[in-house]
């Protein structure tokens, strides 16, 4: 029994050391693959001329597999039927028909990033396989770099293709697949290889349904302006841009609530907007009269099951008959709800005087301006006014009392100050701002020099491209190059100063037209960022070229 005792521990306790010492550390698998595969051997060779073959094999040093391959994978010129490309281990076959090859002509099989060993998921980038069905392979290169037209930044992820030049070559983008194509990369570049000494149409746009055509004004597009003879290594840039619709019309209605309406446009226009029954004119109220908008807003009164209108866009010679079933009248509330100020954060802009806003028709003819008091705070006095005020239109109350820079005020409004058109009036309220000083401002004066006589829009824009200035000027023959330009009362902030070519003259920036071939109109942004300061004027110089 002693004797089977000291065998069993002379066989546990080995064991138990073992897993003892198994515990102290975590074995390593070693250092981490940051390979890509490597292809070994091709099937026929890379850069094999007058091939005649249907399956190509290509054999890499590790297992691979393909990712995105619908997205990334372009052959060029383009087949009638794509490749079919399967991987078996570290084998990636492609069975082409061969009867669609094209005579004497060099294809191109890209798979951009769609090629990664199976393990790390390390990417072979750009891999290719070129092979000619011709005597020699073609060996002509195109590269550019893709814009966006209205901010000069690089246009990443577009489709750019090009097309051999033949009849109709202009509308091709819309009927056909371009016969070579690439993509763009982060920074809007692209390089087209081995390409044959031909003619092209160039075209680049952005193919949001990954048909490889270009679907119209849902998309962005950009072309060279002539075909393009390719006879050595050549570059081009080219300006993405978003066509405008020719034809203006409505994409939908929108009636939150009684009395008031939203017709939403497809682009901006001046539209003209009446009643079907022209008896009921007075009865219809459009903010913004005569501005060039997207969104036609407008208020109306004492209709109470369908509001009839004629929708007209000057230029085009059809009409929109809107018949809309208006909403309910809602009796719930009794009082008006959700008036407030024109400001922003409590604060008044310079120069503005505080407006009461109101969200339906108001009655004009009933303001009971001693239920409206306003008071300011400063050094602990408080100082209190009496109002004055008018009408701007059916839902604006301007106040025009002269307000001192940088000083809290509050308006209080007693119930029974304001009555809209349905008899509702107003709760007791309070509302507050302060009043911005002038010092917290700066001004900025450009000194611009023009290499080009004509009209220009010169804009200050933010860091969210937002324009908070904008001059607009023209050059006769005999007048210099030079131009002063003052933006005053800017907050401070980063800018930058855009300046757009305006060859029409009509103050503002317009796109281009594919089929028209009218380019978007040129624009430069200054390369240096302009900081503006409290209290503070800066002058820059500027030279504008195209």
């Amino acid at each position: 029994m002693t004797k089977h005792i000291s065998q069993f521990l002379l066989m546990i306790v080995p064991a138990l050391l073992f897993v003892r010492c198994a515990q102290q550390g975590v074995l390593s698998g070693g250092k981490r693959d940051l390979d890509p595969p490597k292809l070994l051997q091709s099937l026929p060779a890379l850069q094999t001329i007058n091939f005649s073959n249907e399956d190509i094999v290509l054999k890499f040093d590790e297992f691979i597999q393909l990712k995105d391959l619908n997205n990334q994978l372009v052959v060029s010129p383009k087949l009638k039927t794509l490749p079919e490309i399967n991987v078996e281990g570290k084998i990636l076959k492609i069975h082409l028909k061969k009867e669609e090859l094209l005579p004497n002509t060099t294809y191109r099989i890209y798979f951009g990033q769609a090629l990664a060993d199976i393990h790390e998921n390390n990417v072979l980038q750009n891999f290719q396989y070129v092979f000619s069905t011709g005597a020699f392979i073609d060996s002509l290169k195109l590269e550019g770099q893709v814009f966006e037209a209205f901010n000069n930044l690089p246009a990443a992820d577009n489709i750019v293709g090009l097309y051999r030049l033949r009849e109709n070559a202009d509308s091709l983008p819309y009927k056909e697949v371009p016969d070579y194509l690439v993509k763009t990369d982060e920074s809007g570049k692209f390089s087209f290889d081995n390409l044959a000494a031909q003619t092209y149409k160039v075209y680049a746009y952005t193919d949001k349904n990954k048909n490889y055509l270009y679907d119209g004004i849902t998309e962005k597009v950009a072309f060279r302006n002539s075909a393009l003879k390719l006879s050595t290594d050549s570059s081009v840039t080219l300006k993405l841009f978003q066509e405008e619709s020719k034809n203006g019309f409505i994409k939908r209605t929108n009636m939150p609530y009684y009395g008031f309406l939203q017709i939403i446009l497809n682009k901006k226009v001046r539209s003209q907007i009446t009643p079907i029954n022209p008896r009921y004119k007075e009865n219809i109220f459009e903010t913004r009269l005569n501005e060039e908008k997207d969104t036609v807003s407008l208020f109306y009164k004492n209709v109470e099951d369908t509001l009839g209108l004629v929708l007209k866009n000057p230029g085009q010679s059809k009409t929109d008959t809107l018949r809309l079933v208006v909403p309910k009248k809602n009796r719930q509330f009794k009082k008006i709800r959700n008036y407030s100020l024109n400001v922003s954060n409590n604060v008044l802009s310079l120069g503005t005087n505080p407006t009461i806003i109101f969200p339906g028709w108001m009655n004009l003819q009933n303001t009971d301006i001693k239920k409206i008091r306003l008071s300011s705070k400063e050094d602990s006095t408080v100082n209190e006014q009496l109002v004055q005020g008018r009408w701007l239109d059916i839902t604006h109350y301007e106040i025009t009392n002269k307000l001192k820079e940088s000083v809290n005020y509050k308006l209080k409004i007693d119930t029974a100050a304001f009555f809209d058109i349905n008899g509702f009036t107003n709760d007791s309220t309070t509302l507050t701002f302060k009043t911005q000083n002038k010092i917290e401002f700066g001004k900025v004066t450009l000194k611009m020099l023009f290499n080009k006589k004509q009209a220009y829009v010169v804009q200050l824009i933010n860091d969210k491209d937002q324009v908070v200035r904008e001059a607009f000027f023209s050059f006769s023959l005999s007048s210099s190059n030079a131009a002063s330009i003052e933006f005053t009362d800017v907050l401070p902030g980063a800018y930058r100063v855009k300046t757009i070519f305006d060859n029409n003259e009509n103050k503002k920036w317009d796109t281009g037209n594919m089929i028209d071939k009218r380019q978007p109109e040129p624009l430069m942004i200054h390369a240096k960022q302009i900081m503006i300061l409290s209290d503070w004027e800066i002058e820059e110089e500027i030279l504008v070229k195209e």
